[in-house]
């Protein structure tokens, strides 16, 4: 499947998307996955599904690779990216969730129910931009296929959750992976590219998003400490790279290429 280009791998999922579509088989598919997942404990999902906020997400790709610094900046275009199209899409298609639908004991809801509307999928949009980033930096390695699976499973959670339909799925897993593509290409501008500002403007938006988080918490109570914790690690991990950098830290640029390109 990675050596496919992404042009097939995105087309690919609208048209799967479209089919579920075309078939009316959205909701019937969300209650047959959907109740499958009551197999398993509701903390499981909820700690997947934290995976894919993006502000939590951002974090982890820091902590990990914090020396990465055009990884970073990748991840945080794909994300903006993607933030900007399915916020939009949201507004525009308005589409309901599926507790706005579905008679309340027809499937299993865990959590809050949420104010901004179904399709597509953030969280799983989130998911696809940093594991399609990440294809980039680390073509060959079993980072990549975990990042896939990984990914897969977050956008599975938010079903489970009872907080998405399939299709909303499908289009945030496609919209992230071109989130990705698009982000690549404008880390190669050279404006960016060579300019070392953008290293210290880097850490600087990390270290924000630390401390917004570390402030916010999670709306999942299961996962409060969690998210606390990482933000905690966030902040002292941005605020060591600062100074990493200002002491001569690597600031030579690199052209992105990976599997993708």
């Amino acid at each position: 499947m990675f050596s496919k280009s992404p042009n097939f791998i995105i087309i690919t999922l609208f048209i799967v998307a479209i089919i579920i579509f075309a078939l009316n088989a959205n909701a019937q598919l969300f209650l047959i996955t959907n109740k499958l997942g009551s197999v398993f404990a509701n903390e499981m999902w909820i700690m997947i599904t934290t995976f894919g906020n993006r502000l939590f997400a951002l974090l982890l790709v820091l902590i990990f690779f914090w020396r990465h610094l055009n990884l970073l900046r990748t991840v945080l275009i794909a994300a903006l990216i993607s933030l900007l199209i399915v916020a939009s899409l949201k507004s525009l298609i308005a589409l309901p969730r599926p507790y706005d639908v579905l008679e309340p004991s027809s499937f299993y809801f865990i959590g809050e129910k949420m104010t901004t509307y179904a399709f597509p999928s953030g969280h799983t949009a989130t998911a696809f931009a940093i594991m399609g980033s990440v294809g980039f930096y680390f073509k060959n390695s079993p980072l990549l296929l975990f990042a896939f699976f990984f990914a897969c499973l977050i956008g599975l959670s938010r079903i489970m959750l009872g907080v998405h339909w399939p299709i909303d799925i499908l289009i945030g897993a496609a919209l992230g992976w071109a989130s990705a593509w698009l982000s690549v290409a404008i880390i190669n501008a050279r404006f960016i590219r060579d300019a070392i500002i953008w290293n210290y403007v880097t850490y600087l938006i990390y270290l924000l998003i630390a401390g917004y988080l570390f402030w916010q918490g999670s709306v999942y109570s299961e996962a409060f400490w969690l998210v606390k914790v990482i933000a905690a690690i966030g902040i002292f991990v941005a605020i060591s790279s600062l100074i990493w950098l200002f002491k001569g830290g690597n600031k030579e640029p690199i052209s992105v290429t990976g599997w993708l390109s």
